[in-house]
């Protein structure tokens, strides 16, 4: 898929859609005789039938969250399977959280360049996309760390106080270009990942510096057996389309849903007659469960 204008992409917190979100997609889809696209970071883009995009703007008029198309928000992506597996700690509501956080901040500059923000549950695959600042879950007793490329400084942060503290490193991230501030990346870094979290008593430094996560196995798609005792169902479609009559369905469904930076549609909290209906039902109209497809491996 190529790059789409920044003002066409829908982008949910920690790409966590609820079900009315994907109703309201495949009814504006439809209404304009287009379908959706995945776009790389969790983003939901919406096509008319001669393949323009529909605005941000457009969306949230048609029922879309305000959010979704604040254009002060940077990226913000989020572990799918984040406490739904062994290793993977529980992010719960970090997304909502910091993106409220980062709307009730006045003044926040629209980034010059799209920011990526992540949230990791251990398992490495939000860091894999090399985020300008994260959060990783599995600190000391159910903290967080704070994470910044090419810094082996590392600090912890309670949970409770982890959006605040993210968000305020985010606007100062924003307020703080190199142009105007005059200094270096690694010095600006240094500023954001030890001395400006330092002003909040809830964070701590790490003696040991290194990396914040450990190998943890990432599913793709498929079936996956979650440590609650349900099933969560991971799949991509095809060159990262989604129809509207299939949107529609995976409103109907009726369950948590997300979309992954990698474009992989995961729905959970499924019991296994509700995960088998639906793989009945959506792999026929077109999303992939088998993880040795060719769609899922690349290389279609």
């Amino acid at each position: 898929m190529t790059d789409s204008p920044p003002d066409a992409v829908a982008r949910f917190p920690g790409g966590r859609l609820h079900p009315a979100d994907w109703t309201t997609l495949a009814g504006v889809a439809a209404e304009h005789g287009g379908d959706l696209g995945l776009a790389p970071r969790g983003g939901v883009l919406v096509r008319r039938a001669g393949g323009e995009l529909l605005s941000r703007s457009e969306l949230v008029a048609a029922g879309l969250p305000p959010r979704v198309g604040d254009e002060g928000l940077p990226h913000i992506i989020a572990s799918p399977m984040a406490g739904r597996l062994d290793g993977h700690h529980d992010l719960a509501d970090l997304p909502e959280r910091l993106c409220a956080e980062l709307l009730g901040r006045a003044g926040v500059p629209v980034p010059r360049r799209p920011l990526l923000v992540g949230l990791d549950d251990g398992s490495g695959d939000v860091l894999a996309h090399a985020p300008d600042l994260a959060l990783v879950g599995g600190g000391t007793d159910g903290a967080v760390r704070v994470h910044a490329p090419g810094h082996d400084a590392t600090i912890e942060v309670a949970a409770a106080d982890a959006p605040r503290v993210l968000a305020d490193m985010t606007v100062e991230l924003l307020r703080s270009p190199d142009a105007t501030s005059g200094m270096t990346y690694p010095d600006r870094l240094h500023h954001l990942v030890v001395v400006a979290p330092g002003a909040h008593p809830s964070t701590s430094p790490l003696i040991a510096p290194g990396s914040s996560t450990t190998a943890v196995e990432v599913p793709r798609v498929g079936w996956v057996d979650t440590t609650d005792g349900l099933v969560s169902l991971l799949a991509v479609v095809p060159h990262g389309i989604v129809p509207a009559r299939l949107a529609e369905f995976l409103g109907a469904v009726d369950r948590p849903s997300t979309v992954s930076a990698d474009r992989v549609i995961g729905l959970h909290g499924l019991t296994e007659d509700m995960a088998e209906q639906v793989v009945r039902v959506l792999a026929p109209m077109g999303m992939v469960f088998d993880a040795s497809s060719p769609w899922a491996t690349g290389s279609a």
